[in-house]
């Protein structure tokens, strides 16, 4: 499948412009783009009509030069300067170290070349790699199923450790363990799915990634409430928490306020490992098959 040229996305030649101008930019390749309307009225004077149009994009980003900022950073930077109106998700790779992981063979950067529409290219450097093939064969089942194994199973581990009851449990403690084991999981779906092994490890990096594969994280963290988007906040930001706050800092989100969050961590762990399994055994047929070629 050859790489699809886009015609237009939303806010391309701002955001570009603005890529350009923060590090030595090589290509860009869309995996996800999502755009939203928000439309605003007002009634009160003075009366007014507003449309915020606002893009999330998921982008393999490559550069010619290592990137030397915090990913974290870099992304909330591109966001602001953006006018919080395009949300960006970046997955960083240098051309070089590109070049070199493709030609040792991953699966994941050969099919983003060959299978995503791309955003802006300097040259052709990198053409030759969308006429390549996947790697196919038992060897490399065997690595993707003994990973989404070993991940699932320290997953499972963490769960049954908070399930201990302690005669005074901490909450932000509690809560911390739990990040852990979803870190996990969202490790293991991404490799069993993509074959990646990111290098950012922020959860609710993790679990956007996890959302272009599967509406797992949507639905069973849902962020339509107040009280949802907190549960999602104290998950996801729980260490940062835990560093800064010399107190429990949780604006009473107690042991209740926990145990809704693990029931939801729990029937994620669960339908994650359905979803996951059923991936591996369409890896076996593919991976496995006599026919397979490398």
């Amino acid at each position: 499948m050859k790489t699809k040229v886009p015609t237009k996305f939303p806010l391309q030649k701002k955001l570009l412009l603005l890529l350009k101008s923060l590090i030595p930019l090589h290509s860009v390749y869309v995996i996800n783009m999502d755009k939203c309307k928000n439309k605003q009225v007002t009634y009160l004077p003075p009366q007014s009509k507003q449309i915020h149009l606002e893009a999330i994009y998921t982008l393999l980003i490559v550069g010619n030069k290592t990137l030397h900022k915090n990913l974290d950073d870099f992304m909330e930077e591109v966001y602001n300067k953006m006018g919080q109106h395009c949300k960006v998700y970046i997955i960083y790779c240098s051309i070089s170290n590109l070049m070199e992981r493709i030609d040792i063979g991953d699966n994941f950067l050969t099919r983003t070349l060959k299978e995503t529409p791309y955003l802006y290219k300097q040259d052709n450097a990198l053409s030759r790699y969308s006429q390549y093939g996947l790697m196919y064969h038992v060897s490399i089942y065997k690595e993707i199923k003994t990973i989404w194994k070993h991940r699932m199973k320290r997953a499972k581990y963490l769960f049954s450790i908070i399930d201990v009851i302690h005669e005074e449990e901490e909450p932000l403690s509690k809560l911390a363990v739990l990040h852990n084991a979803m870190e996990q999981i969202c490790l293991g779906l991404l490799y069993v799915f993509w074959e990646f092994k990111p290098h950012h490890y922020a959860l609710s990096y993790l679990l956007h990634l996890c959302s272009i594969l599967t509406s797992l994280p949507n639905n069973i963290f849902p962020q339509k409430t107040f009280g949802l988007q907190r549960q999602y906040y104290m998950l996801c930001n729980v260490s940062e928490i835990m560093r800064f706050k010399g107190t429990n800092g949780t604006n009473d989100f107690g042991l209740k306020n926990v145990d809704t969050v693990l029931k939801r961590c729990k029937q994620f762990l669960k339908e994650a490992h359905q979803i996951g399994e059923t991936q591996l055994k369409h890896l076996k047929k593919v991976h496995c098959d006599t026919h397979a070629t490398i």
